[in-house]
């Protein structure tokens, strides 16, 4: 049995008196960077260049929304005010109507004298106004 080599009849038989001698060789094996410091610095350089366009452009737009929310605030302002000019103005047209100014006259002592009335308008656009004066 001595002539089957783990069953392969193939296999040369080992001679015992032969010996193999093996030499191994050293290999200095240099391992280099996969990147170049060079490339490293630049592809740094444009990740941050990337980083900071994209801040200063999430900046302008929290400027911008920040200036909308102050132009929606004064909008409401204005039409509060607009709405307070109008019932003032309705105040005004009622005070100077020509039963009020002379119902506020009488109450002050004045006399009603046709001669010392004198009827102003003003661009025939807004209403005629009264003007009365009083008797010394």
């Amino acid at each position: 049995m001595s002539y089957y080599y783990r069953g392969n009849l193939a296999v040369e038989l080992e001679s015992k008196s032969k010996s193999k001698t093996t030499t191994r060789k050293k290999r200095t094996v240099v391992i280099k960077s996969a990147i170049p410091v060079q490339e490293k610095l630049l592809y740094i350089l444009l990740v941050c260049l990337i980083v900071s366009a994209a801040g200063f452009v999430g900046y302008r737009y929290v400027q911008i929304s920040e200036l909308n929310y102050q132009i929606q605030a004064t909008k409401i302002e204005i039409k509060d005010i607009q709405e307070k000019n109008a019932a003032l103005q309705l105040k005004v047209d009622s005070m100077s109507s020509h039963d009020e100014v002379a119902r506020g006259a009488q109450e002050m002592g004045m006399t009603f004298s046709p001669g010392a009335v004198r009827v102003i308008s003003l661009d025939g656009s807004q209403s005629k106004k009264t003007v009365v004066q009083a008797n010394n």
